[in-house]
């Protein structure tokens, strides 16, 4: 029986701290906070504490400090008397904390209308009065007991922690996210290079085995200047891939609009068929030839990903085959800048109304009008008025950019020609030479594309309906669990009722246009089904499962995902190596998807499909499960 092909991780990253910007807690936290936690001080700190405090933990005299604590523990806790002491110590002490706290956030002398409030404030009044209160006046002095006692008894933290969660006080789960990102970040700060990473990571899997590696460019995101820069950290990888004499590692280059506006990053130019020829001195060009597998961009950062910048690498990469990982998932790491006011409608589609809803009697004889049937005929567009996107906050706005409908303006050859025809992202243009360049570009990419003027659309061939994409994280575990709650929804439905197509985005089921309907499914529709309705109409767009990997809820739908014949040769197996290092390890993940996945089922995602994503040539399962071909 021959060898299998080796198992390719298909999401990881290996940058290091001095590629993060030091302000990822702003729009988190108040300004001056998110200065004195920057990423660089965290930075700073593992790294003084790795050279400085950590070497002490193997010296002879900390093993013998362990020695001694563990017989004075285990001295108290064979005795019944100390250990009784003890409990009744922790709890005076919790009582003595929860005392203080009190005190500075209530009057205890003050009547409340409250039933609870003036229940505590009794207590508490009882308390002040009873004299058994450790009275310390100073403020400081306060705080440092506090500090001391949370330090030294556990059972005193672990009872105030559940007394904060209790009355929700502690940070929420977005600052607990980001704060967690933090950690894994600067727990692999102490690794100045990206080998140093890269070997921690092989050492996880099995020999031979193949990772993407990822890069990121976060130098526009509004979060601050950072030590390292981009080209230094592309110029990393492609030293690793050098040394890379087994064909293990591929590399990705990063593709922002910003950059993207750089000549010598990337510039090209068209043959005489309206051809894209790389500019052999360019950054891009330069990296494909050092063997650079793919692209991978990251659009919650502050762009879509049908921006005019990108426009011509698209058409590039679909020309060659080049693999592209978007990022898709509502995450911590976006822009932290002020919300544009172009940024208030999308640039694509358009409002619906809803003209006519028809009431349905449900089983048990209520009346309903939450299922709409948008596909006969309920939905009225309004062309002229862009869809609304009335996001506030930026966690909440910059899902707008990595919403997966946006891809459908790439591989759709009508919403591609009209972001051609459009161009609504070109920017100011109430100058006339602005106006002239904005008509130059656009019949630039109107020959690039070959538009069709009388059908409105980029001639079919011509577009970027072949564009090799792949959607890193699925869209998120919680639109996953999002589908599966949903069971009165019309377009969940359809990846049952339509194994092969899934949900059509812009007709009704007999094909007529529908031009609301995008919007409709934009704010209502979970990003699971759009993903793999994509994934089932367009024949080169995979998505990967890393991150959410992590979440053992989603191996029942992924299991079932891969029942269907046309999903299961798209989804990729990854990681997100060291990003999802605070939920588990990359050995453990792996050893979780071989346990809850059948042989076969692996193999398919893990060595099958990225070879196919990777242009590496697929082989074939069939001489080890045999099955027929």
């Amino acid at each position: 029986m021959p060898q299998k092909p080796p198992i390719i991780n298909c999401h990881t990253h290996i940058f290091t701290g001095d590629h993060v910007p030091p302000y990822l807690a702003r729009t988190f936290v108040p300004r001056p906070v998110a200065w004195f936690i920057s990423m660089t001080r965290v930075i700073q700190l593992v790294r003084w504490y790795n050279k400085q405090i950590k070497p002490f933990k193997y010296s002879s005299w900390y093993k013998n400090w362990l020695q001694d604590w563990y017989r004075i523990e285990i001295w108290l806790k064979r005795m019944w008397v100390i250990g009784t002491i003890k409990v009744l110590l922790d709890i005076y002490l919790f009582v003595l904390i929860t005392f203080y706290f009190g005190r500075a956030l209530m009057d205890f002398d003050t009547t409340y209308s409250n039933l609870f409030l003036e229940g505590l404030r009794k207590v508490f009044k009882w308390l002040e009065n009873s004299g058994t209160m450790l009275e310390v006046k100073s403020v400081w002095a306060q705080i440092g007991l506090f500090i001391l006692i949370i330090i030294v008894f556990k059972s005193v933290r672990n009872m105030l922690k559940g007394l904060l969660k209790q009355f929700k006080v502690l940070p929420g789960k977005d600052f607990v996210s980001l704060f967690n990102r933090y950690l894994q970040i600067g727990e692999f700060a102490k690794y100045k290079t990206q080998s140093g990473i890269y070997h921690r990571l092989k050492k996880q899997y099995p020999e031979n085995t193949q990772f993407v590696v990822l890069p990121m460019d976060m130098e526009y995101m509004k979060a601050g200047a950072f030590a390292g820069d981009y080209y230094t950290q592309m110029q990393d990888l492609i030293d690793i891939k050098e040394k890379d004499s087994n064909n293990h590692f591929f590399p990705f280059m990063f593709a922002h609009p910003e950059r993207m506006q750089d000549k010598a990053y990337f510039n090209y130019s068209l043959d005489a068929n309206g051809k894209v020829v790389l500019d052999e001195n360019c950054k891009v060009a330069q990296y494909f030839k050092a063997g650079i597998a793919g692209i991978k961009i990251y659009p919650a950062l502050g762009y879509y990903p049908f921006d005019h910048r990108l426009l011509v690498l698209w058409k590039y990469a679909a020309d060659h085959g080049i693999p592209v990982m978007t990022h898709c998932i509502r995450g911590t790491i976006f822009y932290r800048g002020t919300k544009k006011p172009k940024w208030d409608q999308h640039p694509v589609f358009t409002e619906g109304k809803i003209n006519r809803v028809e009431k349905t009697k449900c089983d048990d004889n209520t009346v309903t009008a939450y299922d709409i049937d948008l596909d006969a005929d309920y939905v009225e567009a309004q062309k002229d008025t862009p869809l609304y996107l009335n996001e506030v906050k930026n966690i909440d706005f910059c899902n707008n950019f990595s919403h997966p409908m946006n891809y459908l303006c790439l591989l759709d050859n009508t919403l591609l020609y009209k972001v051609i025809n459009e161009l609504n992202d070109f920017g100011p243009t109430k100058t006339k030479k602005a106006q002239q360049e904005k008509e130059a570009y656009r019949q630039e990419l109107r020959k690039v594309f070959h538009c069709d003027d009388d059908a409105k659309t980029v001639k079919d061939g011509k577009g970027l309906s072949d564009l090799k994409l792949c959607f890193a994280h699925f869209g998120g575990e919680d639109q996953w669990n999002k589908f599966l709650e949903a069971d009165r929804d019309n377009y969940t439905s359809q990846l049952v009722l339509l194994p092969n197509n899934g949900i059509h985005f812009l007709t009704d089921k007999n094909g007529n246009p529908k031009p609301g309907k995008p919007a409709f499914i934009w704010n209502h529709v979970d990003w699971y089904s759009i993903i793999c309705s994509l994934m089932l109409q367009y024949p080169n767009v995979y998505a990967d499962i890393s991150y959410i990997l992590h979440d053992d809820f989603i191996l029942p739908l992924l299991k079932q995902t891969l029942t269907n014949p046309k999903l299961k040769k798209r989804v990729l197996y990854g990681s997100d190596f060291y990003v999802v290092r605070n939920h588990n390890s990359d050995k453990d993940l792996l050893a979780n998807m071989r346990a809850g996945l059948s042989e076969e089922e692996f193999d398919q995602i893990a060595r099958d499909n990225p070879r196919d994503y990777l242009n590496l040539g697929a082989y074939s399962p069939h001489d080890f499960y045999g099955i027929p071909s």
